[in-house]
């Protein structure tokens, strides 16, 4: 064998016949004649008459790597080139395994290198996880048993115990306590006749005042000279250039001056609305604890107060003809109001206060409105018969807007949670649920006059888009910037031909946005104080009305 390995050293070529076996006779010629090399004479050959088969069993070792272009040193720190994964993970010497073992002793069971199957639930890995870290051992995640990772000391020192486990030693049992103890070291003080009969009338107090809360009284105040003119008409009376309704070629215009102010309110206003259609009339909800209905036509006097809540005034809206309005104050009522004689036509409470209120867009569903409370629930009154006819549960804080959609079939509410819900008018369950992690909650809302998009004021100084329609689903290319409403429910608002957005602002100035393009236009310094409100004239292409926390409303053109 020694023989036949040094014969394998050499570098001469041994004849073999098309079969590889050793031919002794083509050997003796190729000894005896020329071409024979200097180390051929001690060279030890096979017997001549005998027949000897070889098998090359040297490794295949590429002995020209470092003439190789891609070739990288196990000692090399910085490559000049993007090297291959096959040079990579070629072996550091000797032939590759037939398992194709990488250099870490793993068999590769994906192009890249070896993916390790485990499966564990989370709580296992975040109870060997905190353990490692706390003691110091764990169990082993590659092997499929109780076999330990780890300081092996404390794993016997603890017993094995995990983080979870909690101690596996004796409990101590806690000393109990006579709470008879600390009363005997006392001197408790009985109450006198007197203060048991005062501590009994206010608890009376207390459940009169839960089980009723009574209503403030209403009344009405008529301002103008006449209630009715020489043809006996009321201030209802639509003008006749306010009929027809705006032109099929409405085009709007951003106002530059304010050409009027009403100032009859003695605290904040909270909200301001157009009489529909026409808006020859204007009314205000304040924080006086009134409502004011406004004339825009003409010397624009004041018209007439409505009284009747012992709160301040949330919110107020005109029924789809305008002859009726509800209002939402912080007393926990809800009150329908005749527009013309000021007559308060019904009154309802759900001992919850309500933050908004909508009076259903058609005619034959008028004495229907919805209203969002302070109670996380939206309920459905029928004022006819007084009742709760339905309750939309779902958000988890304060409604803050309810608004119609598609003809009055859906409704849109915002809350405090952060969410907004689309639902069916008169089906509880939600249609479409809003919720993101990056948004904010959405105090006001304005759907577009082609019904086809609507905006939410977020609270994060941004005016975000919406599809309206099937999918509710949010246009993230438009989003309005440029205004401070951080911390305020500053009301928005569309221009009747759809082709500005504006809005209400902190600082108290009235912001315009180009719809197409969410250019910011102008910005007016409309008031001293936050511009809480903003509306825009249904038929007037450049007038648009404000209210603000100094008490005014303000009319620009």
């Amino acid at each position: 064998m020694e023989a036949l390995a040094a014969y394998a050293d050499s570098d001469e070529e041994v004849p073999e016949t098309s079969s590889g076996v050793y031919d002794s006779k083509e050997a003796t010629e190729g000894e005896n004649g020329a071409g024979t090399g200097e180390g051929d004479a001690d060279l030890p050959r096979p017997p001549a008459r005998s027949s000897v088969k070889i098998q090359d069993l040297a490794p295949a070792v590429d002995l020209s790597l470092e003439s190789n272009p891609y070739y990288v040193k196990t000692d090399t720190k910085t490559v000049y080139h993007n090297p291959r994964v096959q040079d990579l993970w070629k072996p550091v010497s000797g032939p590759r395994h037939p398992d194709d073992i990488n250099p870490l002793g793993v068999a590769n069971n994906t192009y890249l290198g070896h993916i390790e199957k485990t499966a564990m639930n989370e709580f296992v890995f975040a109870e060997q996880f905190h353990t490692f870290n706390s003691y110091g051992y764990a169990v082993n995640p590659s092997d499929h048993s109780s076999n330990m990772v780890g300081d092996a000391t404390a794993h016997r020192k603890h017993k094995g115990r995990t983080v979870y486990s909690g101690s596996n030693g004796p409990k101590k049992k806690k000393a109990k306590i006579d709470p008879r103890e600390w009363k005997n070291a006392i001197d408790v003080v009985e109450l006198t006749e007197e203060q048991r009969a005062a501590i009994q009338a206010d608890k009376a107090r207390m459940r009169g005042r839960r089980k009723q809360i009574e209503s403030a009284p209403e009344s009405t105040i008529f301002h103008a000279k006449v209630f009715k003119d020489y043809q006996d008409r009321t201030y209802m009376h639509i003008p006749h250039e306010l009929k027809s309704g705006p032109p099929p070629d409405l085009k709007c215009y951003i106002p530059k001056k304010c050409v009027h102010t009403w100032g009859g309110h003695g605290k904040a206003v909270n909200k301001i609305e157009f009489f529909p259609k026409s808006g020859h009339l204007i009314i205000s909800a304040s924080m006086d604890q009134t409502v004011k209905l406004w004339s825009v036509i003409g010397q624009r006097p004041l018209l007439r107060t409505y009284k009747g809540h012992s709160g301040a005034v949330r919110d107020v809206n005109f029924t789809v003809d305008g002859t009726k309005f509800y209002t939402a104050s912080y007393d926990r009522y809800v009150k329908l109001w005749d527009t013309e004689y000021g007559k308060c036509i019904s009154r309802h409470t759900s001992k919850k206060i309500p933050y908004c209120v909508k009076a259903h867009p058609s005619l034959e569903k008028a004495h229907e409105c919805i209203v969002g409370q302070g109670d996380k629930l939206i309920v459905q009154w029928d004022t006819r018969a007084d009742e709760i006819t339905q309750n939309y549960d779902e958000h988890l804080a304060t409604v803050n807007t309810v608004t119609f959609c598609d003809e009055g079939r859906r409704f849109i509410s915002t809350s405090d949670d952060k969410k907004v819900f689309i639902w069916e008018y008169g089906i509880p369950v939600v249609m479409k649920h809003i919720s993101e992690p990056d948004m904010n909650s959405m105090p006001a809302v304005a759907v577009h006059p082609d019904n086809k998009w609507w905006i939410g004021q977020s609270l994060d100084n941004t005016i975000r888009v919406y599809t309206c329609g099937r999918r509710f689903k949010e246009n993230v290319r438009k989003v309005f910037r440029g205004h401070l409403n951080a911390g305020y429910a500053c009301a928005l608002g569309f221009s009747p031909d759809g082709k500005y957005v504006v809005s209400g602002d902190g600082r108290g100035r009235c912001v315009f946005w180009d719809w197409k393009t969410t250019k910011c236009y102008k910005k007016i310094q409309a008031h001293d104080k936050v511009c809480i409100g903003v509306a825009w004239h249904p038929i007037h292409p450049s007038k648009v009305a404000t209210c603000s926390w100094d008490g005014t409303i303000k009319y620009w053109d």
